[in-house]
């Protein structure tokens, strides 16, 4: 299997190029414009792979995407949560749907709270075990911190409150019922403005590692969570509307379509 963590050490994000080598096929998780579309192409190539899945865990508010770029030159729909309601090419993933790249098996989770269309992709080697191995956990769950709830256009306090909420289900009820030896990866960490105060500059951690020594997730219940993660925000990145809306494909001028329910 070829597992390949691409960085941008300015903005605090990563995206993934997963593949196996056996069969020659990969996906590639939240590419960045910074990084380029051709270049996830190339280092494709250069492990013998061929693109062919590409995957979004959210619509990003800090940051260009080069998912839909790199679905133009590959002539691939990217899949995302359907909440997210892209104006290109894509195609919904739903909860519990499985992406197969040969021998790895991407299991969707719907993590929402971050934003409303958040996926997590717990994956398996299924050549070695059936259990899982790691878990690309999108804005959810961060080395030493979580997701902040209140960069969604158009929401009010509210809203971002149900978000946060969200967000403790999302960990409580899905991610930490993973095993504690299971490896996870955020798509941001050490300088990002998606997380909070306590984000690592360490790209990746354990779930059992997170469960004890995340100090969001130490809160005793919701509401002792809530007022953690809402007591903590940082100020917005001051371009996050504009960048939300061109990784949707949307004018600055364009109402940007209500999420499901």
């Amino acid at each position: 299997m070829v597992f390949l963590p691409i960085l941008d050490p300015v903005l605090g994000c990563a995206s993934y190029l997963l593949g196996d080598d056996a069969v020659g096929t990969a996906v590639v998780v939240d590419p960045l414009e910074a990084v380029g579309a051709d270049a996830y192409i190339v280092r494709a190539a250069e492990h013998g792979l061929a693109i062919e899945h590409i995957v979004e865990s959210h619509v990003h508010a800090d940051h260009a995407s080069a998912a839909a770029a790199l679905g133009a030159a590959l002539r691939l729909p990217v899949s995302l949560h359907p909440d997210a309601h892209p104006t290109y090419p894509h195609r919904p993933l739903a909860d519990g749907e499985e992406i197969a790249v040969g021998s790895l098996a991407l299991t969707v989770w719907h993590t929402p709270g971050h934003t409303p269309d958040s996926l997590s992709l717990v994956a398996r080697d299924t050549t070695r075990s059936q259990t899982p191995w790691f878990a690309l956990t999108g804005d959810a769950l961060f080395v030493g911190d979580v997701g902040r709830p209140d960069l969604v256009e158009g929401e009010g306090e509210e809203a971002v409150r149900a978000a946060a909420a969200s967000l403790y289900r999302s960990l409580h009820q899905r991610l930490l019922t993973l095993p504690d030896e299971v490896e996870i990866y955020p798509a941001h960490y050490g300088a990002s403005a998606c997380g909070g105060l306590f984000m690592s500059r360490k790209p990746w951690s354990t779930v059992g590692f997170e469960r004890r020594a995340n100090r969001a997730l130490q809160a005793p219940d919701e509401q002792s969570f809530l007022r953690h993660v809402l007591g903590l925000l940082k100020p917005p990145p001051p371009d996050a509307r504009a960048l939300r809306r061109r990784n949707l494909g949307l004018g600055p001028d364009t109402p940007a379509p209500e999420a499901g329910p």
